[in-house]
């Protein structure tokens, strides 16, 4: 059992429980009144009066405390509800390296990219959607899956410390979306992936184009988003002891200005029959839509997510039926 509406709770039950108190005390009273009158023979057989009333009384509350219930949103335990609807896969790629901090995008990229995906999920009704986060590595946080609502949650708790080891590989973050992918699903449905990162590559990280090309071989194109700006800006490194913002250096001791690299994302979008989108600024991170809508989408059909049955129809029937026996009796 299930409450959703908990709030509600917690301001009827005690408007509840004080009712409830009050109709104890005028059972009580009235047993003490209808045996007074009883000896008195001014009532003929008080027990059936009072048994009379006891029952008018038990089925007002019993009226009252289902309507109570169905109004808290009573619910049931949590069943898997079937679903059929066109979409496609979709596996985010979602780089959460330091240069995701920066603050050419306001607040900084990391939250502006997590903005955009949680918009655009926000009317993707029919897709399944998993989540991929990398920086030095590659880690599948949720595999693909009609439960938005799980994804949106890990989304929004993703930081730079998701990711164990530091650096930029996103030739690991791809090839972590295509392992992702059911191989057998393969041509049956739209597939494709949602890569979100500034483009910014480290030493030593693997061939972006070895994983592109197996993108392509497996027919998955890449909507690569370039989160960050031209013109760059300091990689904010945490404060000194004096309270001012430190921000990452080189190895020659000069603040380090992380860019968007434009050029790499464009490669991985053309090599993959994907497309750019410039995410300097909210109004382009919203054609992200755009750019998934324009691929085929099929008919899947599978378990969805679980939904919890919805009791509160059923207490407001019984409910409206014991408080109808009430005013009868």
């Amino acid at each position: 059992m299930n409450i959703a509406n908990i709030n509600w709770l917690w301001f009827l039950l005690p408007l509840f429980l004080l009712w409830t108190g009050w109709a104890f005390y005028n059972f009580w009273r009235d047993r003490r009144d209808l045996a007074l009158l009883g000896d008195h023979n001014l009532v003929l057989s008080p027990e059936v009066v009072w048994a009379r009333r006891m029952l008018k009384g038990g089925f007002l509350l019993v009226g009252l405390l289902l309507a109570l219930l169905g109004a808290v949103r009573l619910q049931g335990q949590p069943v898997p509800e079937d679903v059929n609807l066109n979409g496609i896969d979709v596996m985010v790629v979602l780089d959460v390296s330091k240069s995701m901090m920066t603050r050419d995008i306001t607040p900084n990229r990391l939250e502006a990219a997590k903005n955009a995906i949680l918009s655009w999920m926000q009317k993707q009704a029919g897709d399944r959607v998993g989540l991929v986060v990398f920086a030095g590595e590659a880690l599948v946080q949720v595999p693909l899956t009609f439960d938005l609502e799980a994804v949106s949650l890990v989304v929004t708790k993703a930081d730079v410390n998701s990711v164990d080891r530091g650096g930029t590989d996103i030739g690991k973050g791809i090839l972590a979306a295509l392992a992702a992918f059911d191989k057998d699903d393969q041509g049956k449905r739209g597939r494709a992936i949602l890569l979100i990162t500034d483009g910014e590559t480290t030493e030593g990280a693997s061939d972006v184009t070895a994983a592109c090309q197996q993108a392509k071989d497996m027919k998955v194109p890449i909507v690569a988003v370039g989160i960050g700006t031209r013109q760059g800006s300091p990689i904010p490194d945490g404060v000194s002891f004096w309270g001012e913002a430190v921000y990452k250096t080189d190895r020659a001791g000069n603040v380090h200005i992380s860019h968007l690299d434009e050029g790499t994302l464009r490669n991985i979008a053309d090599i993959t029959g994907g497309t750019f989108v410039q995410g300097d600024n909210p109004e382009n991170l919203a054609s992200i839509e755009g750019a998934l809508d324009s691929l085929q989408k099929t008919k899947m059909k599978g378990q969805g997510v679980l939904r919890r049955k919805e009791l509160a129809p059923a207490l407001g029937a019984w409910s409206a039926g014991a408080l109808l026996l009430s005013a009868l009796i």
